[in-house]
């Protein structure tokens, strides 16, 4: 999404209200006992769900990328940051002298992998990873998600590893990446550090709810009122209506992770 336009929001919401459009035309044909004269509410059913998709999707992924836009980790390229990266650590490596004692390219050993940036930690012993890692967090303003590689996969056999690296990182990031406003998810071979992002502010939550609550509603009522046929047409409007609700405080509540 870091290259993603306004474009691509127009397709992606033209895509996703289709498919509303089509789905609820389906079911609504289906709670009308797939009676012919229930042809044409069917189909503008669909139509008013799938248009009223459109609009809400267009609208949030616009604002998304908005945001995106005005935040300074996106505004600065991913290879720029990289290569801030490569010299503030090759500074810190040169500083403790470790830059000549381990074959560790930070050329090669930063980079930015599906469009994630990647620090290669392999070749380098415990105190020298601890070091690279400090200086990555002094530098946290202007870095966003981050994987960091601190175990041996299949295509680094062979490579100088020190087996203490992985504890020392990830001693290290428990006592400083709360701090950070980062999350550490753990795998196999490598720890990524995923933004945790503010919490939205009251007046921003009552703001989203007076913006999303009535529309999302209101579709989700009579979304599903009309799913629930003439039966149960009560029930499946209240049901709607919870939904609708549940999808309001969830998105009212949204964290923006990207920082």
């Amino acid at each position: 999404m870091a290259d993603a336009s306004s474009r691509d929001a127009l397709t992606a919401a033209l895509v996703i209200g289709a498919m509303a459009a089509v789905i609820v035309s389906i079911f609504s044909l289906i709670g009308g006992d797939a009676n012919p004269e229930s042809i044409p509410d069917a189909l503008r059913t669909g139509l008013s769900a799938g248009a009223t998709t459109f609009a809400a999707v267009l609208i949030l992924v616009l604002i998304r990328l908005r945001q995106r836009a005005k935040n300074p980790v996106h505004v600065e390229d991913k290879q720029e940051t990289a290569k801030f990266l490569r010299g503030a650590i090759e500074g810190v490596l040169m500083s403790a002298g470790a830059a000549d004692r381990f074959p560790w390219d930070p050329r090669t050993k930063i980079r930015v992998e599906r469009g994630v940036l990647t620090i290669d930690l392999i070749g380098l012993d415990a105190k020298t990873a601890t070091a690279a890692i400090e200086c990555v967090i002094r530098n946290r303003s202007r870095l966003g998600r981050l994987r960091v590689v601190t175990g041996a996969e299949e295509r680094w056999e062979g490579e100088r590893s020190f087996p203490n690296i992985r504890p020392a990182v990830l001693q290290r990031l428990k006592i400083d990446a709360q701090e950070a406003q980062w999350q550490i998810l753990q795998s196999r071979s490598s720890v990524v550090l995923r933004p945790m992002g503010l919490p939205p502010s009251s007046k921003r939550i009552v703001l989203r709810m007076i913006v999303y609550g009535p529309p999302m509603t209101a579709v989700m009522h009579f979304s599903f009122r009309d799913l629930a046929g003439s039966g149960g047409s009560s029930a499946g409007g209240v049901f709607g209506i919870c939904v609708g609700l549940l999808l309001t405080v969830l998105m009212a509540s949204h964290r923006d992770r990207t920082g």
